[in-house]
């Protein structure tokens, strides 16, 4: 059982906890509304005669956030959250990028995802900048075990 004290003096590891899990679930809503979008539940406007079917972009976008949302709870690897931030600003830059050639050029589903989606660029941001580097974390048990006596 931990001590309460222990548990006291953690409070930016829980805050960073919750991060991870808030950023993993959004990632994960994310994924869900793509596929929505490939499976073609979710209108998001007409294919012109020619191009793929809207499958060959959604289940790609789908399959990526679902990994995001996996290495954002299961690394602690910055560089990973980097390439996930960085990422997120790709898809986002794409999307308005891409607008004028779409029919519709801005449609619901595609500005509802950007909320999200920033959502994820801010906290993958805020990981990078206050999650501790792995090897400048020291164990409890170590701190203790060579922790000097007190006199």
């Amino acid at each position: 059982m931990r001590d309460r004290t222990e548990n006291s003096l953690r409070p930016e590891a829980t805050r960073l906890r919750i991060v991870r899990t808030t950023t993993a679930l959004l990632a994960a809503a994310v994924a869900l509304v793509y596929a929505l979008i490939g499976f073609e539940v979710l209108y998001v406007g007409e294919t012109s005669p020619g191009e793929p079917s809207l499958l060959w972009f959604g289940v790609p976008a789908a399959l990526a956030f679902a990994f995001g949302a996996v290495v954002v709870l299961a690394s602690e690897r910055k560089l990973l959250w980097a390439l996930g931030a960085a990422f997120q600003v790709f898809v986002i830059w794409a999307y308005f990028d891409v607008a004028p050639q779409r029919t519709p050029p801005f449609e619901p589903w595609g500005m509802l995802l950007r909320v999200p989606q920033v959502a994820i660029l801010l906290a993958l941001s805020y990981l990078l900048v206050r999650h501790p580097a792995p090897w400048r974390r020291v164990p409890a048990a170590s701190r203790a075990a060579t922790a000097r006596p007190s006199r």
